[in-house]
């Protein structure tokens, strides 16, 4: 009777340390799931964090060897140009898109024969030169008897351009320029300005909000800004935009929060263009 009671007894305890071994087992493999769970989720973050600014690098893009751009949602013709560093009116005109230059997904872009228009001022100067045109002398009709062949002159093409004077001009944000102008193959075509975090980007100048996407590759959240037919103001990197396509702002008006690409946080790239081209912004900018 007593060795059935210590036979009884003995598997009693066995049991007991099995179940032990068991809710140890089942602590030890939760925790081991929470801690992955834990360390997937930084990492995760982490990727998509660099994902998202691995390829912001502003440049003007090459022409396609096939010399065409097809068009892809939120591309508007001012985008296209912009992309290219041609003149927007240039291209226009070679794929006969008349104002307000509506174009549509899918459709073919001809940017080879499409020409920028330099500027005719001298070095840096941004200001816009009025040039007095070429009086033409009027010569008496030739008589219907006369056998000699006619000179046409040609008289000089009215451009119906806006060339309003732009305004004065003044700076997006307040900060340092960390990164000056560069024409120089593929480097900046802008400056980044340093500023402080959540500052509000401001229109550089009165006009046209022309284009306001993330469609430019390089530029991140972009708002260009039409001041009139020559000149083009851009603002990248925006954490958020603020305005509208067709939207009309004053200077010192709000287009975007300022953002940044990857570390370099809060920044701001500003170009301007002149007839398509980049120029030097602190150009056209009061200095500090």
């Amino acid at each position: 009777m007593i060795i059935e009671v210590k036979n009884i007894l003995s598997a009693s305890f066995k049991k007991c340390g099995e179940i032990k071994r068991i809710n140890i087992f089942c602590q030890l493999a939760l925790l081991c799931f929470l801690l992955t769970g834990c360390s997937y989720e930084v990492l995760h973050y982490s990727d998509k964090n660099n994902a998202s600014y691995s390829s912001n690098n502003a440049r003007v893009a090459s022409v396609p060897s096939s010399g065409y751009h097809r068009v892809q949602g939120g591309d508007t013709l001012f985008s296209i140009a912009f992309r290219y560093g041609l003149d927007y009116r240039e291209l226009a005109r070679f794929n006969r898109i008349d104002a307000p230059y509506v174009i549509y997904p899918n459709q073919k872009i001809k940017l080879s024969g499409a020409k920028t228009v330099v500027a005719k001022t001298s070095n840096s100067t941004a200001k816009t030169t009025t040039s007095t045109p070429t009086e033409v002398k009027k010569t008496p009709p030739k008589t219907a008897t006369t056998s000699t062949p006619k000179t046409v002159v040609k008289e000089p093409i009215t451009d119906t351009k806006d060339d309003k004077p732009v305004g004065d001009w003044s700076w997006p944000v307040d900060g340092a320029v960390v990164r000056g102008f560069s024409n120089a193959g593929v480097s900046s075509k802008g400056i980044d300005i340093k500023a402080e975090e959540g500052a509000l980007v401001k229109a550089a100048a009165s006009g046209t909000v022309v284009y306001a996407g993330s469609g430019l590759i390089g530029y991140g959240n972009l708002v260009i800004v039409k001041h009139n037919d020559i000149y083009l103001s851009a603002y990248a990197y925006n954490e958020r935009i603020l305005v509208k396509e067709k939207q009309n702002v004053k200077a010192g008006d709000s287009l975007a929060v300022i953002g940044g690409k990857g570390e370099d946080r809060p920044l701001l790239h500003f170009e301007v263009r002149r007839d398509g081209q980049p120029i030097d912004p602190v150009s056209v900018l009061p200095r500090k």
